[in-house]
């Protein structure tokens, strides 16, 4: 063996595979980076985490008369735990409870055929005593969080107690919800506890009864059903483990079609076709995704027959068929995302190997977000949701044990397709650079560069990729500044999130900003028009779109109190510029001006209905969408028919001006949408209907004069 012959191959390879700086950086300085991220944003996540446990104060239902010495000594021992007497309990029950019908649950134990599941540190009963009133009323209590645990003194306490017997008490928690368990834990101490300290006091006394040792007999029920345990269980693993298959069935297709064509000398080929860079970057996305969806769907249906076997086997009902096809849906957005996302990083790899490193990098960030969900405490909320990935994990999981609203539901889809179409944007621009599809050397400023000769025009993909981006910083800024208060986060969420990215990304691909923003002179009968529409918009909307679909009262206390930022004795002087002037400016320089300017060639139907379809759903409430909707429309049609964006800016500031001195005059009294009449909304109708004629302007350019490129 000529060692020398081999020592000369290992510094061939060896130099060839750290040939340049990227690779360096990829295999060496994404570790370095990404590691002590990962770990450090981890330990802060758990820190925050456990300092919100600390802080928490659980609600607990008490159900029963008596126990006075209990809670006298309860309430000073601890400050985490508030009890309050009757809360969600129905009259017919109270009744039985005062009157002592109600009778303690026999102890039983599970049968030895059918012995506990254990899974992890958790023990599920698969045999257990007929659910009772009290269980079923306390699972429902808990259910819908007017509680995070019940607690229930059985009749006969206080005589028990008094005679130096055993008082009876039951918990009933639900261990899905992690509050609930926390607050059986803290509540089983002090019980616990007070148990203890009567015990040390029978101690000194003589001729006990034979219940002096107890004292107390504490019985904690966990309200969750058998199938609800199961299908958490299977709910924190099975949407990571879905995801995880999802990246993989997405890794190699993508290499293939991108870098491998590369290496094969068959991107040149398809480039010489009559075909466009969008159509390239659309039929291979569309393939990646299919593969992708492909095989997470099939190893979706590997884990439910899995499941329908097991619950056969345990004679249990673990997961519903419904649950796992909506899971199956879920993983539409998750799975477009991620071959968006790989197919872009794929192909500005110059062969299969750099795309072999980048795509390495990539995953390992994918599966950071993958498995957050794993983490203790963690839930879909309101900021969870606009997580990418994470989201997704967290509502496959909270419908398959059965504990979501509408709302987030709403709210996770909408930031899931946000992000889907920011990372497809982002694909199909690095599609549109032929040097990237050659081979030849990246250039990150050229993402910013308009294509063609001709004079940049903003086009559909750099508007959509400009609105993902302000979807992103909407929830991120919000998540950062929450401590700051509703004033600071409106402030940076419109200039940080929807103004400066507008002109500045704009103003760096090297748009014309007239032609762009709709920067122009309007018509005076325009100017009175949009006055009109604006002053009586908000009364149309609210005697039309909300009196035929009215939202709940809270979302309505929710949005008054958020018009008037958090306080009842804000300046109307301080109220008008956040609440009018600042969203008329920022909102509209993003929709009425850089979307509506790229989408422009769609035609004036698609562009408008589009940029109200995103005007509505940026709000982030399935609530909130319909008259948002509407008043894009509004809005969209002005713009496009003065060739004016001070149009539209005019009508925004009115409306939102008038609908927050409504609410500031109420002086935080709530104020009814359904008290508006049907002759004010019928004039009001009228006087937007004539608002809108009256608006004029140059005739919208035509499709002919829409260059083809941009």
């Amino acid at each position: 063996m000529r060692w020398h012959i081999i020592w000369t191959i290992f510094r061939k390879e060896l130099t060839e595979a750290l040939r340049d700086r990227i690779t360096l950086v990829v295999l060496v300085g994404l570790p370095i980076l990404i590691y002590p991220v990962a770990i450090f944003s981890a330990m802060q996540m758990s820190k925050h985490q456990s300092a919100v446990e600390d802080h928490r104060v659980f609600k607990v239902a008490v159900w029963g008369v008596g126990a006075d010495g209990l809670f006298d000594w309860m309430r000073p021992a601890t400050n985490r735990v508030a009890l309050e007497r009757w809360v969600g309990i129905e009259e017919p029950l109270r009744k039985d409870f005062e009157t002592g019908r109600v009778q303690p649950p026999t102890q039983t134990n599970a049968s030895p055929e059918r012995p506990n599941l254990q899974l992890g540190n958790r023990s599920m009963k698969l045999a257990t005593e007929p659910e009772d009133a009290v269980l079923k009323a306390a699972r429902e209590v808990v259910s819908r969080r007017q509680a995070d645990a019940v607690l229930i003194i059985w009749p006969g306490f206080d005589e028990a107690v008094r005679r130096q017997d055993s008082g009876q008490v039951a918990v009933y928690y639900d261990s899905v919800i992690p509050q609930s368990g926390q607050a059986w834990a803290r509540l089983s101490g002090q019980l616990a506890n007070y148990r203890e300290q009567l015990r040390q006091d029978r101690v000194h006394q003589r001729q006990l009864p034979s219940g002096f040792v107890r004292a107390l007999d504490v019985r904690g029920d966990d309200v969750a059903p058998i199938q609800r345990q199961l299908s958490d269980v299977f709910g924190r693993a099975l949407p990571v483990m879905l995801i995880m298959l999802a990246v993989v069935g997405a890794l190699m297709p993508a290499v293939d079609m991108t870098a491998g064509e590369k290496d094969r000398v068959t991107m040149q080929t398809l480039l010489c076709a009559p075909v466009r860079s969008l159509e390239i970057v659309g039929g291979k996305f569309l393939a990646v995704w299919t593969i992708s969806l492909l095989s997470a769907g099939a190893n979706l249906v590997g884990v439910g027959l899995t499941i329908g076997k097991i619950a056969s086997a345990l004679q249990v009902d673990m997961v519903h068929i419904g649950a796992l096809v909506a899971a199956l849906g879920l993983l539409l957005p998750a799975t477009w995302t991620i071959a968006a996302l790989f197919l872009a990083v794929a192909v500005l790899a110059r062969d299969a190997k750099d795309a072999g490193n980048f795509l390495g990098a990539t995953t390992f960030g994918v599966m950071l977000l993958v498995a957050v969900p794993l983490l203790p405490g963690v839930e879909l909320d309101a900021w969870t949701c606009c997580v990418p990935l994470v989201n997704v994990s967290l509502l496959i999981r909270a419908l398959l044990t059965g504990n979501v609203g509408v709302p987030l539901i709403f709210l996770t889809l909408v930031t899931s397709l946000a992000y889907a179409s920011f990372a497809l944007s982002l694909a199909a621009r690095v599609f549109g650079r032929e040097q990237n599809l050659l081979g030849g050397p990246i250039s990150w400023r050229s993402f910013l560069r308009a294509d063609g000769q001709g004079a940049p025009v903003a086009t559909p993909g750099f508007a959509l990729l400009v609105f993902a981006v302000a979807v992103a910083a909407m929830f991120y800024i919000g998540l950062w500044l929450a401590p700051y208060g509703l004033m600071v986060i409106l402030l940076a969420t419109q200039f940080g999130g929807f103004f400066l990215p507008s002109v500045g990304l704009s103003s760096l691909r090297k748009l014309p900003l007239r032609e762009t923003f709709s920067l122009r002179r309007p018509h005076w009968r325009s100017v009175l028009g949009s006055v009109l529409v604006g002053l009586t918009a908000s009364v149309t909307l609210a005697g039309l779109v909300l009196r035929w679909t009215p939202p709940p009262e809270s979302f309505l206390r929710e949005m008054q109190e958020m018009l008037r930022l958090g306080s009842d004795h804000i300046s109307l002087w301080k109220l008008i510029p956040l609440i009018a002037l600042t969203p008329a400016l920022c909102e509209e320089t993003l929709f009425r001006g850089l979307l509506l300017s790229g989408l422009r060639r769609w035609g004036a139907l698609a562009s408008i209905v589009l940029t109200a379809l995103c005007f509505g759903l940026l709000h982030g409430s399935i609530y909130r969408l319909l008259p948002t909707f509407v008043l894009g429309l509004i809005l969209g049609y002005t713009v496009w028919r003065s060739r004016s964006i001070y149009c539209s800016m005019i009508i925004h500031c009115l409306n939102n001006g008038l609908v927050a001195f409504v609410v500031w005059q109420s002086q935080g009294q709530d104020v009814d949408i359904k008290s508006v009449p049907w002759s004010l909304t019928l004039g009001a109708l009228l006087a937007t209907t004539i608002g809108l004629l009256l608006l004029r302007g140059p005739k919208a350019v035509s499709d002919a004069a829409i260059p083809e490129k941009a």
